[in-house]
């Protein structure tokens, strides 16, 4: 009788395992945010263009090992839906590897970064106005010119309102 309570438990235990294991493999990567999975955030941003995932995206790459990914989506939201923000971020992307881990800029991707950074000046994008007029101010990636660097500095405060 011992033994056939002792099977009884082991396969019990088996069982609750084996489910265990099916529900881990079936879990989605949900994004920090705790909002849709990422795979779906992705679908929605590739296909309809959604600016919404397009933000969650930001915020679920904010803590993914693989942030450079989200330079694909937002190549993507600017060149194909010419959503404002998603040119800032393509500059973002494009800037932030080089400075902090790489290091100098290469003449070519620092162009690319720009381009994108002034069509986002372009269309009004409050975070590229902001960060050009620091770059003009501060002579990083263009030539200094404080004139310019103002102007898009008070712009940027009027669109806030501040």
């Amino acid at each position: 009788m011992k033994k056939v309570i002792y099977i009884l438990l082991i396969i019990t235990t088996l069982i609750s395992c084996i489910q265990k294991e099916d529900k881990i493999k079936s879990l989605e990567v949900i994004s920090m945010n705790n909002t849709r999975p990422i795979d779906e955030l992705k679908e929605l941003v590739l296909s309809k263009g959604d600016t919404a995932a397009f933000n969650e995206l930001e915020v679920a790459y904010l803590n993914e090992k693989n942030e450079e990914e989200y330079l694909l989506y937002s190549l993507v939201m600017a060149n194909k839906y010419n959503y404002p923000r998603a040119y800032f971020q393509v500059y973002y992307c494009l800037t932030s590897v080089f400075d902090h881990s790489v290091g100098e800029i290469d003449e070519e991707t620092k162009n690319t970064a720009l381009k994108y950074l002034k069509k986002g000046v372009d269309l009004n994008d409050l975070e590229s106005i902001k960060c050009l007029g620091e770059l003009y101010l501060n002579g990083r990636y263009v030539k200094k010119d404080t004139i310019l660097g103002k102007e898009l500095s008070e712009r940027s405060k009027k669109l806030c309102g501040y």
